[in-house]
């Protein structure tokens, strides 16, 4: 097949599909006094898990969406729609803290980082605020609504060291077709097909065209892909690109992919530290 090329998606392209004000500056869409009430008593309590945290973020956007909220000193606009990581945005200062801390650690200023999954930017915004104007970070995502989002976040806190790609990750070049799954209009399932909308590459050759020579920190939630993303990506990289600390979601009955985890052991990493939905690795040599 021939090699197709790989960019971020520009500001022109998401304004033409996104459906958010774009040109709405910050804070025009900050919480009404009772939405403000409303967060207050969610954080105050258990309604930021399950089901009731669903029916508080629904009732807290009914009033007005979307949202202005700020999250670790980054700016996020909430939309309002069915997404687990806006939900956490919004009623939980402290959702996925020691995620996000390991990987802050581990990333010095003018660092690199990947976030493949990357939703909204929960990860990605932190990150480019801790490498500096020096730093990057790689944001990928095969769902054009979330790379969307995510470059209006990345424009509303101004961190232009953030590089939104839509793609896929997986163990060659191809295309596919994605699918929403869930009730939950971040959660995908891509299935390969020679008539996809959404390209598909390998990890390498997005970091290569993307002039990335190292790594510093890593967080993988691509919705059950990681073995086909990873795998090949460990087999053939040179140390320095690999991450020093990787946060992966948990899959399957080991709690990791049974080809990341015998990678990550063939490369020197070991498990730190495990969280609800995800597990930490650091190398060992880092």
């Amino acid at each position: 097949m021939q090699s197709q090329a790989i960019r971020p998606v520009t500001e022109s392209e998401c304004s033409a599909n996104c459906d958010l004000t774009r040109n709405d500056p910050w804070g025009k869409h900050t919480p009404t006094a009772l939405q403000q009430a409303l967060i207050w008593s969610a954080r105050k309590t258990f309604l930021h898990r399950g089901k009731m945290r669903h029916r508080m973020t629904n009732l807290i956007a009914r009033f007005h969406s979307p949202i202005d909220v700020e999250f670790r000193g980054c700016r996020y606009r909430i939309e309002g729609r069915n997404n687990l990581a806006e939900y956490g945005l919004l009623l939980n200062p402290a959702f996925n803290k020691p995620e996000i801390d390991f990987l802050l650690e581990g990333l010095p200023v003018g660092g690199v980082a990947l976030d493949l999954g990357s939703n909204i930017g929960l990860y990605s915004l932190p990150l480019a605020k801790k490498c500096g104007p020096t730093g990057r970070v790689l944001s990928i995502d095969a769902n054009p609504g979330m790379v969307e989002r995510l470059a209006e976040n990345a424009r509303l806190s101004a961190m232009t060291q953030i590089t939104p790609i839509c793609a896929a990750v997986g163990d060659h070049e191809g295309k596919i077709d994605l699918f929403i799954i869930k009730n939950d209009v971040a959660i995908v399932r891509v299935k390969e097909s020679s008539q996809g909308s959404i390209p598909m590459y390998p990890l390498a050759k997005i970091l290569e065209e993307q002039c990335i020579d190292h790594v510093d920190v890593m967080k993988v939630d691509i919705e059950g892909c990681e073995d086909a993303a990873l795998v090949p990506f460990f087999e053939a990289v040179a140390r320095p690109m690999m991450p020093r600390r990787i946060v992966i979601e948990g899959g399957g009955p080991d709690g990791i992919y049974p080809g990341c985890r015998q990678t990550f052991i063939k490369n020197g990493y070991r498990l730190v530290g495990t969280t609800r939905c995800n597990q930490l690795f650091q190398r060992d040599d880092a």
